[in-house]
């Protein structure tokens, strides 16, 4: 059995049931002979291989023996042809009802390949990918044919389309995204269909653009230029092309073709095209209609170019399906092609572009080189080709410019322009799966822009099967023996140690085979000496995707073992790996043992999105083994120590593995087990903003906890109870709470004490609400004196809260200070929460500072990022911000929107941005932009910070209502509130608005 991605095609009669009640027996027989003979004549054409021919029936497949890259185009190719064919069906007795047709179904996946027999079909195709094609054909109504997502991606704009529908399709875990297929579109090249998606902005390539240019000046002058654009696929090669011929197109003439690998490509396929636009002949024109059309341009470009017309009429005929065109002579067409561009030429200075030149035909290399030999002519030619190889007689003068793959900053900019409010880490992250590569980086964003917002990019999605069957298409061309290398590179995983790789397959990094992987663009010398890695993670995952099943295993297992033995007694324990090729090997108890490890070792360096993993892992395989009680008490040890690494940056998908461990727990009596999951499930849901749910699980815990008689973990669940109150505005016992805790925390400190440190901050909070400031930075000063040495990531989030205190007390270049070094600490740890509250923080310090208008857009960005992960602790203080930073602006509409969710955080217990948004609409409304008067926001603004007792709102609120009488020119009623709100700042030491009171009081 042999694993391929492969693209199915399912294809019934419709109706069939019917037309065979319906029809004499001989007459049905006759319909099903025909239908067989289009089956047999069309889907070889397309290079495709019929799997099974059952009654009316059609079931085939594309990519075997050898993948494509256009598999999925050619696929949908064939269905349309068929369903022409059996339209057009023809017999001597009419049939019942109306004309035929065909419905199919076009999927592309995985799928598990053994020989067949008379009743499986040639073939027998095992899992799930022919299961949704069938389901697609079922689905599909008479003459429909509906094709996957997957299958086409880019290449649906070949395809006139209905639109892109979700489907629910048994067998599938989620709807299937499909479009159905209405005919073929105009566009003619890969890059045309990619085009009509929508191109981003070219990203940097300045200095080939440079070089481009330059060459086309010197062409121009009068000396031949020749040029190749040269990368892997997808690595922008057309997009460089077609910008650089944008700019020339004023100037200079343009004529453009291509190559390609398809089975109808025809000799000399580029310098035709280029034939046929220049002279706009179309397909199907007649013989005597091209001839003239042909004569026309020739005699209006140079008369003397008149004796060449037989010979170019002959190339051509292959317009006209003539078979005339077989008597074309190699030498004299390469002749004629080269004297019409020279006569071009002539009058104006002429580029000559030819994409995928690596699929060139030996006639088309003959034009090329006559054309070469000219000399003293204003030509430029551009070729974009996957590489040169050695003794390429077309490239032996040509310059060559290498396109290297994006940098994370070109990465990002393509991103951002594709997914405008993905969050920096995301990007990263598609910048490391994508390796670079600009095709791989847009499929990824065009992927992720219907996922869900956790999604990670850890596979290879079967969502981009097109992209699977490009690289297998690579790996198909390269000689066996490097094919098996490359795949038990691909199990080792994405970087290689190159000891290990020849012990597994006996070659090592200086192996003429595993050098010759780099020239492929598959597997590069890593950054240190002795290690090798992937280019790209998602051609490592579809190589990983295509070794047999127990073949992968076995290879694990021996992965593992050698590990195990270069490993032993290092410091540096490769646990990871180890935890990986047991888990891939199916053995799950060394699995556990070392991805719990893994995990630890992850937590000691702050690495906590990969200890979260590394946790996940352990659970998983302690799943698969005997739940003796041993097993149980790791498993809540193992819950405990993921609960941890997932405080500093929570997500919902982390409460599943928490709410099945306090359900664990429960069902097996355990009350530890209970108070230590429902305590992490209380911290992460007052981490994600949802304070009462928070509140709900901590007092849960803290029963559980007393049944258990685990004093020191209700000391922490105290802590979080007091952390969640505070959160909801109910301060008083929220102090009451967290003072119990610090006061037990203090007495038994021992070392940095991290849960005193963030017990603090929010306590500092609280005061700093009440405009008690001197109180809450001293509280601060502890926190962060008692963190010394110890937890970065503590030390981050205590940093954002005294950055927000700075904001209330109009300490603004000490926020922006303490934001910035959180912001710093954020990027280390990578915890997108307090990354983008210190971006926000230090943003909106910056537009008070500097009046700074992308500082708004700063914490826009900032605060997409945490909705998009559901991370909205404290978020109401982004929209009060944003709320009213749109109103300085005069951008109302925005101002209301931002005001409105701040509002809708307040009913949630976040309270924190309220006031600031009602004083926002007040200043809206004074400026008639607001639905209601001034002080109905006002008075909500005030009762808002009598709700949580927050003095420095009311003393703010004060002031603002001061503003808007003055400039009704009411000073009478302004001059009380400036008294009573400058009395306010002063008491609490608001130095900045203090000032501001008294300039507006003179």
């Amino acid at each position: 059995m042999r694993r391929r991605h492969l693209t199915i095609l399912f294809s019934d009669l419709s109706d069939s049931t019917r037309l065979a009640d319906a029809m004499e027996a001989e007459d049905y027989a006759d319909l099903l002979g025909r239908l067989r003979r289009a089956y047999q004549e069309v889907i070889p054409k397309h290079g495709g291989t019929i799997v099974r021919i059952q009654g009316d029936g059609l079931l085939a497949i594309f990519g075997y023996p050898d993948a494509g890259e256009n598999d999925g185009r050619r696929a949908t190719e064939t269905a349309l042809q068929l369903h022409a064919v059996v339209r057009e069906f023809r017999f001597e007795r009419p049939l019942p009802g109306a004309r035929l047709g065909l419905h199919s179904g076009i999927h592309a996946g995985l799928v598990l390949l053994d020989e067949g027999d008379l009743v499986r079909g040639r073939f027998e195709l095992l899992g799930n990918a022919p299961n949704i094609a069938a389901r697609l054909s079922d689905a599909a109504e008479k003459d429909e044919i509906l094709v996957s997502e997957a299958t086409l991606g880019a290449e649906s704009h070949f395809f006139q389309t209905g639109g892109r529908q979700h489907l629910e399709v048994k067998g599938a875990a989620e709807p299937i995204g499909v479009y159905r297929i209405l005919g073929r579109a105009p566009a003619t090249t890969r890059f045309e269909a990619r085009a009509r998606r929508g191109l981003v902005p070219l990203v940097d390539r300045k200095a080939e653009m440079r070089a481009l240019e330059e060459t086309l000046q010197a062409a121009a002058a009068g000396e031949p230029a020749y040029v190749a654009l040269s990368a892997g696929p997808g690595l922008g090669k057309t997009r460089l092309a077609d910008e650089f011929l944008g700019r020339a197109a004023g100037k200079f003439q343009v004529h453009r073709g291509h190559c390609e690998s398809y089975l109808n490509a025809e000799p000399l396929q580029p310098f035709l095209q280029m034939l046929r636009s220049l002279c706009r002949l179309e397909r199907g024109m007649s013989a005597v209609l091209a001839a003239e059309a042909l004569g026309r341009t020739l005699r209006g470009i140079d008369p003397a170019l008149e004796r060449h017309r037989g010979e170019l009429l002959r190339a051509l005929s292959l317009l006209s399906g003539e078979p005339d065109g077989a008597r074309a002579t190699p030498d004299n067409t390469a002749a004629a092609l080269r004297d019409l561009f020279a006569a071009l030429a002539a009058s104006r200075a002429i580029v000559l572009f030819i994409d995928d030149w690596q699929w060139a035909d030996d006639a088309t290399r003959q034009v090329l080189g006559a054309i070469r030999r000219l000399e003293r002519c204003r030509l430029m030619v551009l070729l974009a080709t996957r590489g040169i190889a050695a003794g390429d007689a077309e490239m032996s003068d040509a310059r060559v410019l290498d396109l290297a793959p994006f940098s994370e900053s070109e990465a990002a900019e393509t991103v951002s322009a594709l997914l405008p409010s993905r969050d920096p880490f995301v990007v990263a992250e598609i910048h490391r799966y994508s390796g670079g590569n600009p095709l791989f980086i847009e499929e990824l964003c065009h992927s992720a822009a219907h996922d869900s917002a956790e999604h990670r990019f850890g596979r290879a999605r079967g969502g981009a099967a097109w992209l699977n069957g490009l690289i297998e298409s690579r790996v198909a061309r390269l000689p066996a023996a490097q094919a098996e290398l490359l795949r038990a590179a691909a199990v080792i995983g994405n970087v290689v140690p190159a000891w290990l790789l020849e012990g597994m397959t006996g070659r090592g990094e200086h192996d003429p085979l595993v050098q010759g992987l780099a020239e492929q663009d598959f597997l590069f010398p890593g950054e240190a000496p002795g290690w090798l890695r992937f280019k790209h993670g998602i051609t490592r995952d579809v190589i990983y995707d295509s070794v047999g099943l127990h073949q992968r295993r076995a290879m694990h297992l021996r992965i593992a073992e050698s590990l195990l033995r270069h490993g032993s007694g290092s410091e540096a324990e490769p646990f990871e790996a180890l935890a990986y090729h047991y888990g891939a090997g199916g053995r799950h108890a060394e699995a556990a043992r070392y991805a719990e490890l893994a995990g630890d070792k992850a937590m000691a360096a702050a690495a906590l999105d990969r200890a979260q993993a590394q946790y996940r892992a352990a659970l998983a395989a302690l799943d698969l083994l005997e739940p003796t009680e041993a097993n149980r008490r790791r498993r809540s040890q193992i819950v405990q120590r993921f609960g941890m690494a997932c405080v500093f940056d929570p997500a919902k998908d982390q409460l599943d593995v928490l709410q099945r461990a306090a359900e664990f727990a429960a069902g097996h009596d355990d009350a530890a087990g209970v108070a230590g999951a429902e305590y992490w499930l209380g911290y992460l849901n007052y981490g994600l903003g949802e304070s009462r749910l928070a509140i709900g699980h901590c007092e849960r815990a803290l029963a559980a906890a007393r049944r258990a008689g685990d004093e020191a973990l209700g000391v922490q669940i105290t802590a979080t109870l007091g952390q969640a109150r505070a959160a909801a505005g109910d301060y008083a016992p929220a102090l009451a709470q967290l003072d119990a805790a610090i006061a037990v925390r203090r007495a038994h400190r021992t070392g940095p004490a991290i849960g005193s440190a963030y017990s603090l901050a929010c306590k500092a909070s609280v005061l700093g609400d009440r405009g008690s400031f001197a109180e809450a930075h001293a509280c601060f000063d502890e926190a962060l004196d008692a963190l010394r040495g110890g937890n970065k990531v503590v030390e981050g989030s205590v940093l954002c809260w005294r950055s927000a205190v700075c904001l209330w007390q109009g300490r603004w270049e000490d926020a922006r200070q303490s934001a910035a070094e959180a912001e710093h600490i954020a990027e280390r740890v990578k915890s997108l929460y307090v990354y983008g509250m210190s971006r926000a923080l230090g943003a909106y310090a910056n537009w008070i500072l500097r009046g700074d208008p992308q500082a708004l857009g700063t914490i826009d960005a900032a605060t997409q990022w945490l909705e998009a992960r559901d991370k909205r602790l404290f978020i109401s203080l982004n929209y009060g911000w944003l709320a009213e930073g749109m109103v300085a602006a005069g951008r109302f509409g925005e101002a209301r929107a931002h005001a409105s969710r701040a509002l809708k955080r307040a009913r949630r217990d976040d309270r924190l941005g309220e006031a600031m948004a009602c004083r926002a609409l007040a200043r809206a409304a004074a400026g008639g932009h607001a639905r209601r008067p001034p002080e109905r926001y006002l008075a909500l603004a005030m009762q808002a910070a009598r709700d949580r007792g927050a003095r420095h709102e009311t003393a703010a609120t004060e002031l603002c209502a001061a503003e808007i009488e003055l400039a009704r020119g009411n000073r009478a009623a302004a001059l009380p509130l400036l008294e009573r709100a400058m009395a306010g700042f002063e008491a609490m030491d608001m130095a900045w608005h203090l000032a501001q009171a008294e300039r507006l009081r003179q």
